[in-house]
C-alpha cells in the first residue's frame, strides 16, 4: 500500500508527461496517466509534502536491514530512489520544474551517494554503522525532495552533507564486508562539520526532513565533540535585543558565571536592605568553568548585522526576514529555531543517560543558565517551558549522575553556592510595576516561582553528585561553609526567600549534613530575630534528630545515637530554655513549642540522657518549664 501512494504522488507531484497525458514504462510494467489540464505549483507542492512525510513515517518503523536474516529489506526509501530514476530516464517524462544546473547537480550527487550508502548498508548487515547508513540514506532522500520544492535554497547544504557522508563512509570499492567508517582521529572533525551540516538545515526545513535530522543526530550523537555542544548551547543563549546590563558596557562581568538574572520591570526595584542591592545585576548561579559554561556576554546582544557575521544557519534565519516585519519576525524565527536545537540536545541527553558523562554538567549550566536569563519576548514562555521539561526530566531527575575524576569539588561548590542565592532571592518590583498589566505581573511571578524551584533542584541533584563522590568531611568544609551561610541568611535576612522546606528536604536528603550543621542550627534557632523564624526552624531540628537518634533504634544503634545526641545537650537545653522563657503569644505557636519540646523530651529519655538535660537547664529555665509546659515536664522530671 505505501508504494502505491509512494507511485502516485511520485507521479503527480514530481513529474509530467511531454507527449500527451500517458506514458508507459518497460522497466517498470506499469502506464502512468496525468491529468489533461496541467497540474498547479500549489497541488504539486502538496504531493511533494505528502511524499516526505510518507518517507519520514516509513523511516520510524523500519528497522535496520535485515540482509543477515536472509529476508529481503523492506525499504521504502531504496525503492523511492529507484522509481525516481527510472522515471527520470524515460524520454517522454519530465521534471514538474525546470532546475538550474546547481539544483540539477545536487539531485545527481544525492542520488549517487544515497545509492553508494545503499550498498554499504547491505554489507553492514546488524552492525551499529547499519542504523548510520539507514539514517543518512533517508535524510539525504528528504533532501533531493527538498531541492525540488525549494529550488535554489538547499544547494549548498546539499553539497555538505555529501562531503559528510563521503569523509564518514569510504567508497565501495575500499570497503570490506564490514562497511568500516573513517578512523576515531579523523572523528571529532568530521563531527563538527556534520552536526554544523545538520544545524545549517534545520532552520528552514520541514517537519519530515526535522525528523530525518533528528534520527541522523541520534546515531551520531555519542561522538559529539565538547565545542560542538557548547557550539549548541550557545545557540540557545543567543538574543537578538541586548540585556539591559550589557547596554552600559560593563567590563567587570565574572566570566565563570553560570547563571545571571538579567531583571525585566517586574522583578526589579527597591528593597529595605541597602546593603544587598547590588546582587540585582551579578550573576546568581554559576561555577568556575562548571565543565565548560560560556560567558553570559559571549554572544548575547547581537544586532541582525552582527549575526551574519556569526553562524550560516543564523543568517539563512534572518536573510528572508531582515527588511520584511522587523525585530518580532526575526524573534520568532529564532525561538523556533533554538525549540529545534533543543530537541537535538535533549536527544542527546537521552542517548547518553546512563553513561555517566561530565558532558551532562555543561548542558545542565547553560540550559540554566538561558532559563534564568530568558527575556520577555515573543515566544519566550515556550522556549522556558522547553527547557524547563528538558532540564527536569532529562538532568535532575535522571538517576545517573555524571561523574568524572577530572570534575573539580571547586566546580560543584560554586555552582551549589550560586544555586543557594538564587533559591534566596526575593521577588523585587518597581514603582514603576504599577503601570503593568496583571497579566504581565503574573507571568514574571510565575517565572519567578519556576526560577526558585529550579535553584532548590539543582542544588538537590549538586549535593546528590557531591554524595556520590564519597569526600570526607574534611573535604566537604566548604560545601558545609556555604549551607551555614544559608542558614545565617535564613535566620538573620528579611529579604533571604529560602523556605523551611527546602531546608528540611535538605537534612532529609543528604543526613551528614544535618549532622555537621546541627550545633550551628540549634544555636541559630536560639537566638533568631523574630518568633515566627525561631518556631518554624523547629521543624529543621526534629528532621536532624529523626536521622541522628532514630526513634525506633535497637540497643547496638542506642550508644551511637546517645554520643551523638550527648556533645549537643547544652545547646539543646539552652534553646528549650528560650523557648520557654520566650513563649510566642500566639497560640498555634506556643502548640507548636509543646509539639516540639514533647519530641524532644521523648528522645532524651529514649537515649538515656533525662539527668544530664535536666543538669543543663538552670533554676530559672526549671521554673519556666514547669510553668509553661506543665505535665510534659513533670513527667521527664518523673524519669531523672
Amino acid at each position: 500500500m505505501q508504494k502505491e501512494i509512494l507511485k502516485f504522488l511520485a507521479v503527480q507531484g514530481l513529474f509530467s508527461a511531454s507527449l500527451g497525458n500517458e506514458v508507459t514504462s518497460f522497466e517498470l510494467q506499469e502506464k502512468f496517466r496525468w491529468p489533461k489540464a496541467t497540474t498547479s505549483s500549489a497541488l504539486c507542492r502538496m504531493c511533494i509534502e505528502q511524499l516526505q512525510s510518507l518517507l519520514a513515517n516509513a523511516q520510524k518503523v523500519e528497522e535496520p536491514l535485515s540482509l543477515a536474516s536472509g529476508l529481503e529489506p523492506n525499504d521504502l526509501g531504496c525503492y523511492f530512489i529507484w522509481f525516481f530514476s527510472t522515471l527520470r530516464n524515460i524520454p517522454s517524462v519530465s521534471l514538474f520544474r525546470t532546475l538550474s544546473d546547481e539544483d540539477e547537480k545536487a539531485v545527481k550527487k544525492l542520488q549517487d551517494i544515497e545509492s553508494t550508502l545503499y550498498k554499504n548498508e547491505r554489507n553492514s548487515g546488524l552492525s551499529s554503522n547499519a542504523n548510520k547508513l539507514h539514517a543518512l540514506r533517508y535524510l539525504l532522500i528528504l533532501l533531493l525532495l527538498q531541492v525540488l520544492l525549494q529550488p535554489g535554497e538547499f544547494y549548498d547544504a546539499a553539497s555538505e552533507l555529501i562531503i559528510c557522508c563521503k569523509k564518514a563512509f569510504a567508497a565501495p570499492d575500499d570497503l570490506d564486508s564490514s562497511g568500516d567508517v573513517l578512523d576515531s582521529d579523523a572523528m571529532p572533525e568530521l563531527m563538527d562539520f556534520l552536526v554544523d551540516t545538520l544545524l545549517s538545515l534545520l532552520p528552514q526545513s520541514s517537519a519530515p526532513m526535522r525528523s530525518a535530522i533528528e534520527q541522523v543526530f541520534r546515531y551520531f550523537c555519542g561522538d559529539v565533540t565538547d565545542d560542538e555542544l557548547l557550539h549548541m548551547l550557545r545557540i540557545i543563549k543567543k538574543d537578538l535585543k541586548p540585556a539591559m546590563h550589557e547596554e552600559a558596557g560593563s567590563e567587570d562581568d565574572d566570566d565563570d558565571d553560570l547563571l545571571g538574572i538579567e531583571e525585566d520591570e517586574a522583578e526589579t526595584g527597591e528593597t529595605a536592605e541597602s546593603d544587598e542591592q547590588s546582587e540585582d545585576s551579578e550573576a546568581v548561579v554559576g561555577g568556575e568553568g562548571a565543565d565548560k559554561v560560556l560567558p553570559e556576554d559571549s554572544d548575547g546582544g547581537m544586532d541582525d548585522d552582527a549575526m551574519f557575521g556569526m553562524d550560516t544557519y543564523l543568517a539563512q534565519i534572518f536573510k528572508e526576514k531582515k527588511n520584511q516585519a522587523g525585530g518580532e519576525t526575526a524573534q520568532s524565527q529564532l525561538v523556533l529555531f533554538k525549540l529545534r536545537v533543543l530537541s537535538l540536545l535533549e536527544i542527546y541527553l537521552h542517548e547518553n543517560r546512563g553513561k555517566c558523562k561530565p558532558q551532562v554538567l555543561t548542558v545542565y549550566s547553560n540550559l540554566a543558565q538561558a532559563f534564568v536569563n530568558l527575556r520577555t519576548t515573543e515566544g519566550s514562555e515556550q522556549l522556558g517551558q522547553r527547557i524547563w521539561g528538558i532540564l527536569q526530566r532529562k538532568v535532575l531527575k535522571e538517576k545517573k549522575l555524571p561523574k568524572d575524576e577530572s570534575l573539580q569539588l571547586s566546580t560543584l561548590e560554586s555552582l551549589l553556592e550560586k544555586n543557594l542565592k538564587l533559591a534566596s532571592k526575593p521577588f523585587k518590583r518597581k514603582k514603576s510595576a504599577s503601570t503593568l498589566s496583571k497579566k504581565k505581573l503574573s507571568a514574571s511571578l510565575n517565572r519567578y516561582k519556576m526560577i526558585g524551584l529550579l535553584a532548590q533542584n539543582s542544588t538537590y541533584w549538586i549535593l546528590k553528585i557531591i554524595e556520590a563522590r564519597n569526600f570526607s568531611d574534611a573535604e566537604l568544609q566548604g560545601v558545609f561553609d556555604l549551607l551555614r551561610a544559608m542558614l545565617v541568611g535564613y535566620f538573620d535576612s528579611k529579604k533571604s526567600q529560602i523556605k523551611s522546606g527546602f531546608l528540611k528536604e535538605i537534612f532529609r536528603r543528604y543526613p551528614r549534613i544535618g549532622r555537621q550543621l546541627f550545633g550551628f542550627l540549634l544555636d541559630k534557632c536560639g537566638s533568631a530575630k523574630s518568633d515566627f523564624r525561631r518556631v518554624e526552624a523547629l521543624d529543621l531540628v526534629i528532621e536532624v534528630l529523626k536521622s541522628q537518634v532514630p526513634m525506633n533504634s535497637n540497643e547496638s544503634n542506642q550508644d551511637a545515637s546517645k554520643k551523638n545526641l550527648e556533645s549537643h545537650l547544652q545547646s539543646l537545653s539552652d534553646l528549650i530554655e528560650k523557648l520557654v522563657t520566650r513563649m510566642p503569644e500566639k497560640k498555634f505557636r506556643k502548640t507548636e513549642v509543646h509539639k516540639f519540646c514533647d519530641k524532644i523530651f521523648q528522645v532524651i529519655s529514649t537515649v538515656h540522657l533525662t539527668n544530664a538535660f535536666l543538669r543543663y537547664l538552670g533554676p530559672d529555665a526549671h521554673s519556666a518549664c514547669e510553668s509553661q509546659l506543665g505535665p510534659l515536664f513533670l513527667k521527664l522530671k518523673k524519669l531523672e
